[in-house]
């Protein structure tokens, strides 16, 4: 069984950047079925034609257009944003899902969605079309949102072929004429729509995962080292697996299960989640509310073995842990695993609150739990054994991973100063 269907693919971006902001992704969703329907009208009606692949990648693209917004504060009026300081979130978007998403060879549609069609001469790319019907669908949305109360009734006729693509324009006409889209959104078919054309395509499973790793990336746009202790509570988990003999599907799910734990921190405020300081006991119990909420964002979308690992994390064998209070009996042996790799990830890294802590005060304050009974004695001592490779192994991945972010960093820096030239 696959950990997550393809259909699902979209509900759980949908649950998870919409706790972030559910008025960026409404945006989104909006976006993409408009790009949607006009690409199923060339594909119904011109000589155009699109694979599934292509239609599924380019409205996923139109659905995650404004990715880079969900970096800002208090994104209230997403029609503030389509209308100046454009480019700081197209960048950073086309970033994003150029290096941290799968469909990163067409991530350039996102970064060009607000640059004029007068100056489409200015660049070059083999997506211009699409380009053209995104930045279109993108703000027909906002248009429909102001009720012409800023853009005019005539905002669309007026600014045709300079603004937008004159061809991109008399296609979403007859695109509406057929389908009815502006009715479809209104009613909320639109989303039955978007469902159906994901769960037609039957995604690979490395796609699939692409998305996944994708979602626990956007936990970056709110807390980079929430990121890190994600990446190594896989690669703990999967580390103790193997010299656990946890192999198959098992050992699949616990890494899923290690990769989703902690999704449901994208809630948490920052202040809590970086605290310098303990947390009180108010911000401690909201601190916890985090596994139950990967737990709604997890339900009903992912394979029941991989939820069940990653929202039992903060379980120990003696009953005492949270969110439900279980016992050894209760916690599967990758359960059992994943409590581990979750403490060590969590005493190994540096935090706002702490430095990372050495290799002889982890091995004792794991001991002591593991005497006590908390958690699993054999992973501990397995860890123990296989202390130092498994942290040179973690180390090299970490390296990979900062030094792509170094990248996204370097390279939004000069992106910003290039396109100056289209202000």
């Amino acid at each position: 069984m696959s950990v997550i269907s393809s259909k699902d693919v979209n509900e759980i971006i949908r649950k998870t950047l919409g706790i972030i902001n559910n008025k960026i992704m409404h945006h989104g969703e909006i976006t993409g079925y408009i790009l949607y329907k006009m690409m199923e009208y060339e594909n119904a009606y011109t000589e155009q034609h699109y694979t599934e692949q292509e239609l599924v990648d380019y409205t996923m693209l139109g659905i995650l257009h404004d990715i880079g917004l969900y970096k800002e504060d208090n994104v209230k009026n997403v029609s503030d944003f389509e209308t100046k300081n454009l480019w700081p979130h197209s960048i950073y978007g086309f970033l994003f899902l150029k290096y941290l998403s799968p469909m990163g060879d067409k991530a350039e549609i996102v970064l060009y969605h607000h640059l004029d069609y007068n100056r489409h001469s200015m660049i070059q790319s083999r997506y211009m079309h699409i380009i053209d019907m995104l930045s279109l669908a993108d703000k027909m949305d906002t248009f429909l949102h102001l009720k012409d109360e800023k853009l005019g009734q005539d905002y669309f006729s007026r600014y045709r072929d300079i603004k937008f693509s004159g061809a991109a324009m008399d296609l979403f006409q007859k695109a509406e004429k057929r389908y009815g889209i502006t009715e479809n959104l209104v009613n909320g078919r639109y989303r039955e729509e978007l469902d159906v054309l994901l769960a037609k395509r039957a995604f690979s499973e490395q796609y699939k995962r692409g998305f996944l790793e994708m979602l626990v990336y956007t936990i970056d746009f709110r807390s980079e080292h929430t990121v890190i202790h994600t990446l190594a509570t896989v690669h703990f988990a999967e580390q103790l697996g193997r010299l656990s003999r946890v192999s198959g599907k098992d050992l699949r799910d616990l890494h899923y299960g290690a990769l989703l734990h902690d999704l449901g921190k994208i809630a948490i405020p920052l202040n809590i989640l970086e605290s310098t300081g303990r947390l009180s006991d108010d911000e401690m119990k909201v601190m916890k509310a985090h596994v139950r909420i990967t737990e709604m964002i997890l339900e009903g979308v992912v394979d029941d073995a991989v939820l069940q690992i990653a929202v039992r994390h903060h379980e120990k064998l003696d009953g005492t842990g949270y969110h439900k209070g279980l016992s050894a009996a209760d916690l599967t042996l990758p359960q059992q695993i994943i409590a581990v790799a979750d403490i060590l990830s969590a005493l190994y890294g540096k935090r706002s609150y702490k430095e990372a802590f050495s290799k002889e005060k982890i091995l004792d304050i794991m001991n002591s739990d593991a005497d006590r009974g908390k958690i699993n004695k054999n992973v501990v001592t397995s860890l123990e054994r296989n202390y130092d490779n498994i942290i040179k192994e973690f180390e090299k991945e970490k390296e990979n991973t900062i030094g792509l972010y170094l990248k996204i960093k370097e390279q939004y820096a000069i992106m910003i100063e290039r396109f100056k030239r289209f202000d």
